[in-house]
């Protein structure tokens, strides 16, 4: 089972998802087809797992951004957003996120294959999503137009 609770109060183990904004673009990641889980490439976003060095789920999320993309996360808000499953025959939970970056210049790792900076209509399009994407659409526009008034 992914849930483990440990001595500084986080549950490591559990997932984190995170979408990527600068300059009101999103970024999506072009996973390889060589993933344990899914043997396919398709367009997503940074996702990974909390560890034991993070002392939040916001540290997992800027850690995960960081292995992936090379990025330095501004700031990071925790949305509406988490998803139950089975992963590899692990009961995980999922949290969303959306992680604010200062600069575009991605340098991927061995997880990903490719990058595109999108438009939020483009992202919806693009992206793999196993749930409403009209859902997804409405959540990631309040938060960037509530990010954008507060600037």
């Amino acid at each position: 089972m992914c849930l483990e609770r440990s001595e500084r109060n986080v549950w490591y183990n559990e997932k984190i998802l995170t979408f990527i904004v600068n300059k009101n673009k999103l970024l999506l990641l072009k996973g390889s087809d060589k993933d344990p889980q899914f043997h396919e490439s398709f367009w997503y976003t940074v996702t990974g797992s909390a560890e034991k060095i993070d002392n939040s789920l916001e540290d997992a999320v800027k850690r995960e951004v960081k292995e992936e993309t090379n990025l330095e996360i501004t700031r990071t808000d925790k949305i509406p957003l988490i998803f139950e499953y089975e992963s590899l025959g692990k009961n995980c939970v999922e949290h969303g996120f959306i992680s604010y970056v200062a600069k575009d210049r991605v340098i991927l790792n061995k997880e990903n294959i490719d990058y595109k900076w999108c438009n939020i209509d483009e992202f919806i399009q693009l992206i793999k999503w196993y749930d409403d994407k009209e859902k997804l659409l409405k959540i990631l526009m309040n938060n960037i137009n509530k990010r954008n008034k507060n600037e």
